[in-house]
């Protein structure tokens, strides 16, 4: 389970954390922790990534933009929905989560992801906000 803590990390109280970013990492985290448990029920394990310590993908010591990115964060497109708390990386170092997730599943629980042709064998990103496409699996 990604709590908002770990999902914010040392931003938790930075200007950038507005209480609608809270209010939509609480809704990602919601869809997200529900998706992963069902994983876990079907037997897709989800490790904890030995950099951030806990479910979500990043750099040494919980220094990455796995989870909310400030505004100026150089990581991914600047309209990324990180920086809204509406997307998260989820450690996916075989990709066993990208491999078990559908269109069924990303339905479900009213999720998007990258294609996993981007994520390979690194993480599994999730977000709420539907992108352009309209399409469950997108290319960034």
């Amino acid at each position: 389970m990604i709590t908002i803590e770990q999902y914010f990390g040392t931003k938790l109280h930075r200007e950038d954390a507005t209480e609608e970013r809270k209010e939509h990492a609480r809704i990602l985290l919601e869809c997200v922790n529900a998706l992963l448990a069902e994983a876990e029920e079907h037997g897709i394990h989800i490790p904890k990534d030995p950099d951030t310590g806990c479910q979500i993908s990043g750099a040494k010591d919980g220094h990455g933009d796995g989870g909310f990115r400030l505004s100026n964060s150089a990581t991914g497109k600047p309209g990324s929905a990180h920086k809204e708390g509406m997307a998260v990386d989820v450690f996916d170092p075989d990709n066993r989560l990208d491999d078990w997730i559908s269109r069924d599943i990303l339905i479900k629980y009213g999720l998007y992801r990258e294609a996993r042709q981007w994520t390979l064998g690194n993480w599994c990103h999730l977000q709420t906000r539907e992108p352009r496409s309209h399409m469950r699996s997108f290319n960034p």
